[in-house]
C-alpha cells in the first residue's frame, strides 16, 4: 500500500507494529523489533515478538521477557502479565527507543518506522486534510498527534525535519 492511498484517519499508530526500528540497547546503532499486532493474544505475542541487533548480535525473544504483576485478585493470588508501551516512542514490546525521533521546538515526532514516517510526513504536507466521511476516532494516527503538528504555521519547518532525518537514514 502505498504512502498516497494511506488516510491517516483510518490508520493507527499500532498497524505500524509488525516492524519497528530502534536503538539497540547495547551498542545503540540501528536494530529491529519484528512485532505483531497489538490486538492479538500475548500467547502470539509471545510467539512471534523478537528483537535483534545485526551490529553487536543482541537478540531478545519476547517470551523471555520478565514479567510484572498487573493487580491481585481477591484471594491475594497476584496476576502477572508483560507491558506493552502503547502511543510512545518507545516500541511496545519491549520499550527500546525507537530510530525515527526528531527533536523540534515544540516537541518531540517520532515514528516507528519509515513507512509510519511517511504517513505522518503526508499528513502534514496535505493542506486539505478532509475525512470524506469516515468517523471520529481517537485512535488514528491523525487524532494523536500533537496539535502543532498539525498547525500550518508549522508545516514547511516539520517537512523541512522530516526530509533531513529520511535522507540521513
Amino acid at each position: 500500500m502505498s504512502k498516497e492511498c494511506i488516510n491517516p484517519y483510518t490508520v493507527s499508530n499500532s498497524d505500524f507494529t509488525h516492524h519497528i526500528d530502534v536503538i539497540c540497547p547495547r551498542c545503540e546503532k540501528k536494530a529491529i523489533v519484528i512485532g505483531t499486532s497489538l490486538y492479538v493474544p500475548m500467547v502470539e505475542h509471545e510467539e512471534k515478538v523478537r528483537f535483534a541487533c545485526v551490529r553487536c548480535g543482541y537478540a531478545i525473544k519476547y517470551a523471555n521477557t520478565p514479567k510484572m504483576i498487573v493487580y491481585v485478585n481477591s484471594r491475594g493470588k497476584p496476576k502477572y502479565s508483560r507491558m506493552v508501551y502503547q502511543n510512545a516512542p518507545v516500541d511496545p514490546f519491549f520499550g527500546f527507543s525507537v530510530w525515527y525521533k526528531i527533536e523540534t521546538n515544540h516537541g518531540l515526532l517520532w515514528a516507528y518506522n519509515l513507512a509510519h514516517m511517511s504517513v505522518i510526513e503526508a499528513y502534514i504536507a496535505n493542506p486539505l486534510r478532509e475525512r470524506n466521511g469516515i468517523e471520529n476516532k481517537n485512535s488514528s494516527l491523525a487524532s494523536r498527534l500533537p496539535k502543532w503538528v498539525s498547525a500550518a504555521k508549522n508545516r514547511s519547518y516539520l517537512l523541512r525535519l522530516i526530509a533531513r532525518v529520511k535522507s540521513k537514514y
